[in-house]
């Protein structure tokens, strides 16, 4: 870790400071629909409910499966991943009803090169095409940029999932590239990553066209009344 402060903090240039505990659990992340709430097993059921559309899951790396032991599996592996603190993965939780629709999480937390990268997302299909994605997504961009001082968040997806591409390109990100068939899926199936980064000194354009975007009347289904 560059120049370590011996006290959980890390130094980067121009006097820049990481602090690596920021993505350290338990941590709450709350938007004007969602709050994203630390993973548990006892989330076990409600995100096996929000997963059941075969299109939800159909471009996850790593995907909850279709029955409750196997649900529970995957998130115990998550939170394995969570006390090594390569990863901080969260439910989204709907705050006007307290339901859980979904989940997100940090991931390659990396206070070295000071970044981090949001992935492991699904949604509910009831939920898609209404502000919820775009509400998670800032409320995580703003943790990483704001509090833990991140210079790049990345953000990466399937080359065959175009949906997700372009709701990443309307979060405002920059599409790098793609890495070839840098993933084995539990199918067998050899992925291509399309790769995308926003970096601290873009972050405030993006933070005021996403707070515009929430700010908007929703002209598409009725989206969850904020809590």
């Amino acid at each position: 870790m560059r120049l370590s402060t011996g006290d959980g903090l890390s130094s980067g240039p121009a006097g820049s400071t990481v602090l690596p505990e920021r993505f350290r659990p338990p941590l709450t992340l709350t938007g004007t629909y969602v709050d994203l709430v630390p993973l548990k097993l006892s989330h076990a059921a409600e995100l096996l409910a929000a997963g059941r559309d075969p299109e939800v899951q159909r471009y996850l790396a790593r995907g909850l499966g279709t029955t409750l032991e196997h649900a529970r599996a995957q998130i115990g592996v998550l939170l394995d991943r969570q006390r090594t603190g390569s990863d901080l993965p969260f439910a989204t939780r709907l705050r006007s009803t307290g339901r859980v629709v979904g989940m997100s999480r940090y991931l390659h937390i990396d206070p070295e090169n000071e970044s981090v990268e949001i992935g492991g997302t699904f949604l509910d299909r009831h939920y898609w095409r209404t502000p919820l994605n775009t509400d998670a997504k800032l409320a995580m961009l703003r943790h990483a940029f704001e509090v833990a001082k991140a210079h790049r968040v990345s953000l990466q997806t399937d080359l065959r999932n175009r949906r997700s591409q372009a709701a990443i390109k309307r979060l405002g990100a920059v599409r790098e590239g793609v890495f070839r068939e840098d993933r084995l899926l539990p199918s067998g199936y050899r992925r291509s990553s399309v790769v995308y980064s926003i970096l601290a000194g873009e972050w405030s354009v993006v933070r005021e066209s996403l707070e515009s975007a929430l700010r908007r009347p929703w002209r598409g289904s009725p989206p969850p009344d904020p809590g």
